[in-house]
């Protein structure tokens, strides 16, 4: 019963959170830093001409909320976890409560794929985290809107796991599977 109290208290937290969001958080696309510093309420953890960086919470998981601009308008953002866990399964658990928080705020995904590239624990639910880790599985959900591409990842490689949810303008950004990789190593 406690379980299912917080869980349901995490999906309010987490949706208001979006539900209040225009295109990420409390932000528009075009927006220019100084609107989007004026909107953050805490200071940036870093910062350069193309970010801002800030530390927080989502679902009740440690995240690092990176904003992206070009020519100072806010074009992307990214929730990149940064929570750690040495059970690599736990990593699996939060993807799959993350996905139902955004399957609630979006709906049905437009796409939901899992990636192998090697098949060793495709048949061994328990090693999925590892398999994660070793770059063997990759899970990727997507979602769009009128204004955003939001894509929902977790992969890893050489036992590093990332998980993120990028939000990117769609009307300056379209992107293919390598460009969507790129952007997401250039977030972490």
């Amino acid at each position: 019963m406690i379980k299912k109290v917080f869980f349901f208290t995490l999906v309010i937290i987490f949706y208001k959170s979006l539900c209040i969001a225009a295109d990420f958080r409390d932000t528009q696309w075009g927006m220019s830093k100084e609107q989007v510093l004026s909107i953050e309420k805490t200071r940036p953890l870093y910062y350069n001409n193309e970010s801002l960086t800030f530390r927080g919470k989502l679902a009740n998981i440690q995240v690092h909320i990176i904003y992206k601009f070009s020519d100072d308008k806010l074009n992307s953002g990214v929730y990149q976890f940064v929570q750690n866990y040495s059970n690599n399964n736990v990593y699996l658990k939060d993807y799959k409560n993350i996905n139902e928080l955004l399957d609630l705020k979006y709906g049905d995904p437009d796409t939901r794929k899992e990636v192998w590239n090697n098949e060793l624990y495709k048949e061994k639910l328990g090693y999925y985290g590892n398999a994660i880790s070793l770059g063997h599985l990759a899970l990727e959900s997507k979602w769009e809107n009128d204004t955003t591409i939001i894509v929902h990842n977790l992969s890893g490689n050489n036992n590093l796991i990332s998980h993120s949810i990028n939000y990117f303008d769609k009307k300056i950004q379209v992107f293919d599977g390598e460009a969507m990789k790129k952007a997401e190593v250039e977030g972490l």
